[in-house]
């Protein structure tokens, strides 16, 4: 990865696991950085590493991504950044509750769609006009294989908010495409990534899948930084397990979004 002169890269969840690991990442390359999280302890530690290391400006921004208040905050801000080349929107979570009983919580559900939907939408609102305008600039949008796989073993919500910003993030640099600008849309969709959001999961069994770090999953993002690619598979054996979902999926009656 080779960007020329880069400005600012904002990185969201950016307090651990592939948030915190693009923020090491793309400082090594230069960036300049704004982290936001809920963690500020965790971001200010980041902070100070990072400037150390690699002689970089850092400005941490508090913020919880479930209140309005605090996503309009962080949207307002976004549009005042003048060098924005690049938005890392990587904040989600995952659950181990089951959609399909009456006694879950349906907020929880509801706080995911917002995570993963409302909020990498709001904040590719507010960063797109002033990418477009410099044609540069890059935004990737931390997605899912499971937005690609669409079987029925796994959270109906998760990956169906996975499934919006994989397509969300196709469209939008589709008709990036039409106007010839230069601009990147891309979503990152990574298997089973050793994180810390397995470890809040009660029932979780690590043992059968075949797990990737999270330095694997960013270099391989970010390897892709200027590509044409816009769904962005980390890993070839995440490649073969969405291949043979599809054929299952295109061979299955009835079935249409085998994507």
């Amino acid at each position: 990865m080779v960007v020329e002169d880069p400005g600012v890269a904002l990185v969201t969840g950016a307090s651990a696991g592939i948030g915190e690991e693009y923020a090491k990442q793309l400082a090594s390359h230069g960036f300049d950085l704004i982290l936001t999280a809920r963690r500020k302890e965790r971001l200010d530690s980041l902070a100070d590493k990072l400037t150390d290391k690699h002689s970089i400006k850092v400005e941490v921004i508090q913020g919880d991504l479930f209140e309005t208040s605090d996503v309009d905050k962080i949207a307002a801000h976004i549009k005042t950044i003048k060098n924005l080349d690049c938005l890392v929107n990587n904040a989600g979570f995952g659950t181990d509750l089951d959609f399909l009983d009456g006694n879950s919580d349906i907020n929880l559900f509801i706080n995911m769609l917002n995570l993963h939907c409302k909020v990498p939408m709001q904040f590719t609102h507010a960063a797109l006009p002033g990418m477009i305008k410099r044609d540069r600039g890059h935004i990737a949008n931390i997605s899912s294989v499971a937005s690609l796989l669409f079987h029925g073993y796994q959270d109906p919500i998760y990956d169906s908010t996975k499934a919006f910003l994989s397509v969300f993030s196709e469209v939008i640099q589709l008709k990036l495409n039409i106007l010839k600008s230069k601009v990147k849309v891309k979503a990152i969709c990574p298997g089973w990534t050793v994180t810390e959001i397995h470890d809040k999961l009660k029932n979780f069994d690590r043992s059968p899948y075949a797990w990737m770090n999270v330095d694997e999953v960013v270099k391989i993002a970010l390897d892709a930084y200027k590509s044409d690619d816009i769904i962005v598979i980390t890993g070839d054996v995440n490649v073969q397990r969405v291949q043979k979902s599809r054929k299952e999926a295109r061979e299955t009656p009835g079935r249409y979004f085998y994507y």
